[in-house]
């Protein structure tokens, strides 16, 4: 089989070895390995159980996986159902020869098949290739247009907020905040 010669098919529960591979050399590349915090079994329990938390797209090469994309569907109240694209990658020696524009593709496929109205995700700031290679495809940089920023509570941050919201209830209300 030629080196052009690919596939783009839907992860299945095998492939979550695989996945946190590619999900880990995606952690190398942004500079944020550090930050992952799940094994493979974490990936499988999510995404390929009886409640799947996510969808995944794999990439392949002669049947070796050189890249994913990991979304999920939100909704918004003003305009109803949309994708989010968790992570996207191809590995670097398999980019530039269509494979990435192709699970792109696969992955657009499914959301105006299941009704979508757009898709969105976010970039590193100074991922500039990332960024000009979804503007080639159509992408608007919200940043740039509505001016958005994207927040985060960790983990941390949202059980520190609990104890302050119960904290303020029992000192504004008297009562320990329960209902």
């Amino acid at each position: 089989m030629e080196e052009n010669m690919y596939s783009v098919r839907s992860a299945n529960s095998e492939d979550c070895e695989a996945i946190m591979s590619l999900v880990m050399e995606l952690a190398v590349h942004v500079k944020c390995e550090h930050e992952v915090k799940i094994k493979a079994d974490t990936l499988r329990r999510d995404g390929f159980g009886k409640n799947s938390l996510f969808h995944c797209l794999v990439a392949e090469v002669n049947k070796d996986m050189v890249g994913y994309l990991l979304y999920y569907f939100t909704y918004s109240p003003w305009v109803g159902k949309k994708a989010f694209m968790e992570d996207f990658y191809v590995k670097p020696e398999h980019r530039n020869k269509g494979i990435g524009t192709e699970l792109l593709k696969s992955a657009v496929k499914v959301f105006l098949d299941t009704h979508c109205n757009s898709m969105e995700w976010a970039v590193r700031w100074w991922n500039t290739v990332a960024v000009e290679f979804y503007k080639q495809k159509g992408a608007i940089n919200l940043t740039e247009t509505e001016q958005f920023h994207i927040l985060r509570l960790t983990e941390e941050a949202m059980q520190n907020l609990l104890t302050k919201r119960t904290e303020k209830m029992v000192n504004s209300n008297g009562d320990d905040g329960r209902l």
